[in-house]
């Protein structure tokens, strides 16, 4: 529903408008206004130390305390840094974390250094980690989308808002019913593992409420409502949590029927790259060497074109390699 308030801000605009200038550089504008810039007392206290690059190393580090070595820490402190923003991730294959770069206050980007997360985090910056995470995230979503007029036109019909409408047409000109719909396709404009939806049956038509049915029914990843439609939770949820009388009772219980509990085998039998292609992944326990063999080869394949055409995520890319470490393991034994 706070989507819905935010809405009223572009009455002027159309949908089509409304979307682009909300995604623009890869950032939920919406989201943003929500996060908090007040610090923590655990990040006031981090960010009270002083950090400074090593000379020696090129890493960030503490400045040394004055009590050790007064020369030493007098030098770090004139060349302190203090995070402005990160402006990239990348990965680091052996350990499996992220670096990030970082431009430091009152000094140019030619001074951006490479950071460990964890570094950053006790400088006490997570939030700051948590918005580059957001926006690589968003980025590795919306491969397949763009943010140009057409492209929104088409995210807009999916979710039945007609070109007329999304393009030729203001806001406040749209039905209750339509701009519902402008709201939903929104806010799945960035692909959400997660959905969290504010009585989302508000001022839907029925054939609008059905579709939204079908629709949460195919979505692969998690939702959770907020409804007072009875008819409506019934068709969607497996697991309902209701207040009644100031008390809390729960029905049912959420499932995970992706798990084929017959195989004894771990892992996924197949996994999608950042474009939405099907990469098939044998199981090792029904494979023979030579299986064995060619999967290593295909799995190698994958991983070499995904990572030169950047159609795989780093998440993907890890998991593959897991699988791949798994089959020559098993060749070796």
């Amino acid at each position: 529903q706070h989507a819905f308030h935010h809405l009223e801000k572009h009455m002027q605009e159309t949908p089509t408008a409304y979307i682009m200038w909300r995604f623009a550089g890869n950032d939920d504008r919406e989201s943003l206004e929500f996060k908090t810039d007040e610090l923590s007392v655990d990040e006031e206290k981090a960010r009270a130390q002083k950090w400074c690059i090593d000379s020696v190393t090129g890493n960030v580090r503490r400045c040394t305390d004055p009590k050790e070595d007064a020369k030493k820490a007098k030098q770090d402190e004139a060349g302190a840094v203090i995070p402005d923003a990160i402006v990239n991730r990348r990965q680091k294959k052996k350990e499996k974390t992220f670096e990030y770069e970082v431009k430091w206050q009152f000094k140019s980007m030619d001074s951006n250094t490479w950071v460990e997360k964890d570094t950053l985090v006790k400088m006490g910056y997570l939030k700051l980690v948590q918005r580059e995470d957001e926006r690589q995230a968003a980025m590795a979503g919306l491969m397949t989308k763009q943010l140009t007029q057409p492209g929104v036109e088409k995210h807009l019909a999916d979710f039945g808002v007609d070109a007329e409408s999304a393009s030729h047409t203001q806001i406040n000109q749209l039905s209750g019913g339509m701009k519902v719909k402008v709201v939903l396709a929104a806010a799945m404009w960035q692909n959400p593992h997660v959905l969290i939806l504010d009585e989302p049956t508000n001022y839907l038509d029925r054939e609008g409420l059905g579709a939204l049915i079908l629709a949460i029914k195919d979505y692969k990843g998690g939702v959770l409502i907020i409804s007072h439609n009875k008819e409506f939770c019934d068709n969607v949820a497996t697991e309902k949590w209701i207040m009644q009388g100031g008390r809390l009772r729960i029905e049912g219980e959420s499932v995970d029927t992706s798990k084929d509990d017959a195989s004894g085998a771990q892992g996924p039998d197949e996994v999608f790259d950042g474009a939405g292609n099907k990469i098939e992944v044998k199981k090792s326990v029904t494979m023979t060497e030579k299986d064995k063999k060619k999967a290593i080869k295909d799995i190698e394949k994958k991983i070499k074109d995904g990572k030169k055409k950047q159609t795989l995520t780093d998440e993907e890319v890890w998991e593959l390699e897991d699988k791949l470490n798994e089959l020559k393991e098993s060749l070796n034994k």
